[in-house]
């Protein structure tokens, strides 16, 4: 967990923070910045610290132009230097959020669609640009030996403008450049002229989908909710029970402490911070993360485990899930509620073969299950998946 105001987050919630997020610009006199006191302090309360590095560059005729025409290559190879002396463990995410516009680094103001005026032709210049500098700066960084820094690439959990090549895809830079997929949304309720409340869910379900079954680890790198337009006690409910049920492969989370566009803080309301509170509460929720795992925190992955869409679903007797896993490897089933009981379980082994699971809408004890919705969570040493299912009586 990260946040503003270290110690008073850490009172607040109750529980310490394992993962530090923090924002750096790119200067504009290009002295390299490495923050080094900001760092020690963190590593001091023993959490690890997660540098957001901005690259506000300039560059002409685009932003990003200044990256990967090499101007900026001195001050990233300084940074990359004072980095590797200080020698301990951290996360760096640079240019977080591309597929906005709200960014200069954003593809959007990159040359957005067009495709004549950066490298191929068959693709749009925006992405191409925002790849060709992160890669240039993780290179960099190679070329000076740096070994501590886990890279995470973060794009936003919706597209602006959303347009084909304007998705999160089209930005991907290559597993050899990626250690972590990071993953921003928030709930922006009725805090906006634009917006509307937006469930826990839905604000993470589609691009938490897209990349769920990378063998990278994923982290949801920024989040937080608004009080207006709903009830954000259980948006934070929420938080902690469908991370651990819907989306497992998320394996740290940062709240984005403060009171800025509207109220994000986890104690805007008496509710709020009680929800917060009990959710972290839960030891599935580390307050400590080991300095040496955090290159090594790398997911199971999907190797030799494939889970296909249940069937039917909705559905109103039986629905069947067809699933291979790797033989005489044990593989899980658990339906659990909204309540996040669970309601049914099973365990098999996998053969190697396709072999089915199935559910007929009762309890383990026989007892008929009410119409709603379930989540099927299907997990093994390969790989954990989880899908939603509506049952109709």
């Amino acid at each position: 967990m990260g946040a503003y105001g270290r110690d008073s987050f850490d009172s607040l919630a109750q529980k310490k923070i394992a993962i530090e997020m923090f924002y750096t610009g790119w200067p504009t006199n290009r002295v390299a910045d490495f923050p080094v006191d900001a760092c020690n302090v963190i590593v001091q309360k023993q959490s690890i610290p997660h540098i957001t590095w901005e690259p506000w560059t300039s560059g002409s005729p685009y932003p990003l132009d200044g990256i990967v025409t090499g101007s900026y290559d001195s001050y990233i190879i300084n940074y990359a230097a004072a980095t590797k002396r200080w020698a301990k463990p951290l996360f760096i995410r640079v240019g977080h959020e591309m597929n906005g516009d709200w960014y200069p680094w954003a593809g959007k103001n990159n040359g957005g669609a067009t495709t004549t005026g950066f490298g191929d032709p068959m693709k749009p210049d925006g992405p191409e640009r925002f790849v060709s500098a992160y890669r240039r700066i993780h290179h960099l960084f190679d070329s000076v030996g740096v070994r501590n820094v886990s890279w995470i690439w973060c794009p936003n959990n919706f597209a602006t403008p959303y347009e084909s090549w304007n998705q999160p895809e089209s930005y991907y830079p290559g597993d050899d450049v990626v250690d972590w997929i990071g993953i921003d949304g928030y709930n922006w309720g009725k805090s906006q002229t634009w917006s509307g409340w937006t469930s826990f869910y839905d604000t993470f379900k589609e691009i938490y989908s897209r990349f769920s079954s990378s063998a990278k680890p994923l982290m949801i790198a920024e989040f937080a909710s608004t009080e207006l337009g709903g009830d954000k006690s259980l948006w934070i409910r929420d938080v902690f029970l469908y991370t651990k049920l819907l989306f497992p492969r998320i394996k740290a989370l940062t709240w984005f402490n403060i009171n800025k566009e509207t109220d994000w803080r986890i104690n805007s309301s008496g509710n709020a911070l009680s929800a917060y509170q009990a959710g972290i509460a839960d030891s599935y929720f580390l307050s400590n993360v080991p300095a040496t795992a955090v290159s090594q925190m790398t997911a199971a992955g999907l190797r030799g485990f494939l889970v296909e869409h249940a069937y039917p679903n909705p559905f109103n007797g039986q629905v069947i899930i067809s699933f291979t896993a790797p033989a005489a490897e044990p593989v899980d089933l658990a339906i659990v509620n909204l309540q996040g009981q669970v309601v049914y379980s099973l365990k098999t082994v996998g053969t190697g073969n396709q072999s089915r699971l199935r559910w007929n809408g009762t309890w383990n004890d026989g007892r008929p299950a009410r119409s709603g919705s379930y989540f099927a969570r299907i997990r093994s040493a390969s790989g954990d998946i989880t899908q939603k299912l509506l049952y109709l009586k």
